[in-house]
């Protein structure tokens, strides 16, 4: 499916992750993001690398099939942002 021409464009994570446990539909590609910043920490390294890897994935992985979401346009700024909220903030579904 495709986001609707006048709303954000989602991503489309879904389609390759896992963020919650208690999700019972989701991607296989990509790897489990349950408990993301649990496993990796919340350091400053662990924060630029994830900006990293979803801004430009070829950055770190020149074969990755993740898409290049900041690089190419597909996300903005703000929406990394709000993933890097998801994927670290103690209070976010993904890390409980």
């Amino acid at each position: 499916w495709t986001d609707a021409p006048n709303q954000a464009n989602g991503g489309n994570s879904y389609n390759c992750h896992q963020t919650s446990m208690a999700e019972i539909s989701h991607g296989t590609l990509g790897p489990s993001l349950h408990n993301y910043a649990k496993l990796k920490g919340t350091d400053e390294q662990a924060l630029r690398d994830a900006w990293a890897k979803i801004w430009n994935s070829k950055s770190s992985n020149a074969c990755s099939n993740m898409p290049r979401a900041g690089h190419m346009g597909i996300l903005k700024e703000k929406d990394i942002q709000d993933i890097m909220a998801l994927l670290f903030s103690p209070d976010s579904p993904v890390n409980k």
